[in-house]
């Protein structure tokens, strides 16, 4: 399928991609903007306390704690984390929010002297709107500045904490969509534009980049809470293994792209390997993620993850070192998840603090690589459809010369034992003239004695060029062998014949031979012609003007006899 013109195609896609690009980097402008909103008056201190029920009463201000900024990033943690919160100047309705919708085990609870009461967990803000927002939030109590949190869950422990009152949520909420609803049109355009080039080219390569680019999406849907947003019966569990079963998706598609866009099952067999294998762990580790859910099984991911990044950087350098051209891309679209992974994993084991960039960089980075590996893509078929071009020119070229003479630069015998008979059969179909001409150089093999075999050689190709000059583009002229032509006219009557005959009798006598000594010989040649007769094979209309060239031997050389109907020989000189 062609999609238009080269330099036309070059500037659509140019735009194509700037658009993408800059829909990504909307995404993140939107996705920064509940980065850039004030923090609220919320002080923090984590616990050194792994119990499943508050501290008792008066042993709470003898509990160890570390104090923490509103920015909560703790890693993983197999135990419950207690945390102790101040919330200072709360107003009335105003809610405690934290960021992060996959922490989905938290529990706000009000201490005082007669003991800690929780506080109920409110499922969806919607406003009046309908937005609503699917965060773990809870609407502060009255006067309650002194609260506890319990967080218990498999996923990192990483999350903002937020007062917010209606307005507040509302805006942030929507920021958030926005930003969504930014990458999701992106995943779609570039679903959709795939599909296309799935269908019309059949490249399996364009199949595993749809799964790649179908499971992102299906993982963010699940880390930013949209699922849960609207399906909250499915639960956190549910969630977390989809969510886990879309990363699984995601690595498996990428790796069979790189597989076959690396080609390398043949061209790198030992990393091919080392691939499939990995798939094979991720497929298990998907049915781990469903079977046996804890924070083990998110332990295991990352290790596959940073295997699957690894093989990924691996197969495109190795790739880019072959001279594979299009690896370039592979390995920048690579590079730029690995950045998102890296901060990902960075704030799931609480090594760095949970901000814009880790929580949203994943996204960001997998939205890069998706214009990226679409690009890798693009260059790929690109490259392969200037190579084909260049077999298929180099093939034309072998086989033209396949039916060409290296001497002499015209057609060989070859061509002419396949185009005679093609075009009997058309004359015979069309019912209009055919005719051929026989011809070879007086006394060649006198000259070639004399002169040697350098100037009998230089002589043959003297006489090819004369006959090229006289005789039509379309009229093969063909090196039947040694000294002899024959030249093949289509829709050529007997007299239209003999006139080129002559011409070229005429022309070879009066255009003389420079020899490699300066000096100039005048040839000639004599020419059998012969009209095909209805009914009458390509062996029998060569033949005939095989005698008609014999004829003029007899004769004495240097003239064109025509075959004529009945054996009757007509000659001119």
């Amino acid at each position: 399928m062609q999609w238009g013109g080269e330099g036309g195609s070059g500037r659509g896609m140019g735009r194509l991609w700037l658009l993408l690009t800059a829909m990504v980097v909307l995404l993140a402008w939107e996705l920064a903007g509940e980065a850039s909103r004030p923090q609220p008056n919320v002080s923090l201190w984590v616990l050194d306390y792994q119990g499943q029920q508050p501290p008792e009463k008066g042993a709470l201000a003898t509990v160890a704690a570390r104090s923490l900024d509103e920015q909560v990033s703790l890693g993983l943690k197999a135990h419950p984390v207690w945390l102790r919160l101040r919330v200072v100047g709360a107003l009335p309705g105003e809610r405690l929010v934290l960021s992060n919708p996959l922490v989905q085990g938290v529990e706000l609870l009000v201490c005082g002297d007669s003991g800690c009461r929780s506080v109920v967990r409110e499922a969806h803000f919607a406003d009046e709107s309908g937005l609503a927002a699917a965060l773990p939030q809870f609407r502060l109590p009255a006067a309650a500045n002194e609260l506890l949190l319990r967080v218990e869950t498999d996923q990192a422990i990483r999350f903002n904490v937020q007062v917010l009152d209606d307005v507040d949520l509302h805006r942030y909420w929507r920021d958030l969509l926005l930003g969504q609803g930014l990458y999701f049109g992106l995943i779609a355009g570039l679903v959709i534009y795939n599909s296309l080039l799935l269908f019309s080219l059949r490249d399996t390569n364009y199949l595993w980049y749809l799964g790649f680019l179908s499971g992102a999406g299906a993982y963010f849907l699940c880390q930013n809470g949209l699922l849960l947003l609207y399906f909250p019966q499915m639960g956190a569990r549910l969630n977390e293994a989809l969510l886990l079963t879309a990363l699984s998706v995601i690595s498996i598609c990428g790796l069979q792209f790189c597989r076959r866009f690396l080609m390398t099952a043949r061209q790198d067999p030992s990393v091919d390997q080392l691939m499939r294998w990995l798939c094979w762990l991720l497929a298990l580790a998907a049915a781990i993620a469903w079977l046996l859910p804890s924070f083990l099984t998110v332990v295991l991911y990352s290790l596959l993850g940073v295997l699957t990044l690894s093989a990924f950087l691996l197969s495109s350098v190795r790739g880019l070192w072959r001279g594979f051209r299009p690896a370039q891309w592979l390995l920048m679209a690579w590079s730029v998840l690995v950045v998102g992974v890296v901060l990902l994993l960075l704030v799931t084991y609480g090594l760095s603090p949970h901000n814009f960039w880790t929580l949203h960089g994943f996204q960001i980075g997998s939205a890069l690589e998706a214009i990226l590996l679409s690009l890798a893509l693009a260059d790929r078929i690109n490259l392969l459809q200037r190579e084909r071009e260049t077999l298929l020119e180099e093939k034309a070229r072998l086989h033209g010369m396949s039916y060409l003479d290296g001497l002499t630069g015209v057609h060989n015998r070859r061509y002419l034992d396949e185009a005679l008979p093609a075009a009997v059969a058309q004359a015979e179909v069309s019912g209009r003239p055919l005719s051929l001409i026989m011809l070879d150089i007086d006394n060649f093999k006198r000259f070639n004695d004399g002169w040697g075999h350098a100037e009998g050689d230089r002589a043959l190709q003297h006489l090819g060029k004369v006959i090229e000059e006289v005789v039509r583009d379309i009229d093969p002229v063909c090196r039947y062998g040694g000294e002899e032509f024959v030249i093949l006219l289509k829709e050529r009557d007997e007299h239209q014949a003999l006139d080129i005959a002559e011409r070229i009798r005429k022309g070879l006598a009066t255009t003389p031979l420079t020899l490699l000594t300066s000096e100039q010989v005048l040839l000639t040649c004599t020419l059998g012609v012969a009209r095909r007769l209805e009914g009458e094979s390509a062996s029998a209309l060569l033949r005939r003007a095989d005698q008609a060239l014999y004829r003029g031997k007899y004769a004495g050389r240097d003239r064109v006899v025509l075959n004529a109907p009945g054996g009757v020989a007509s000659t001119t000189s």
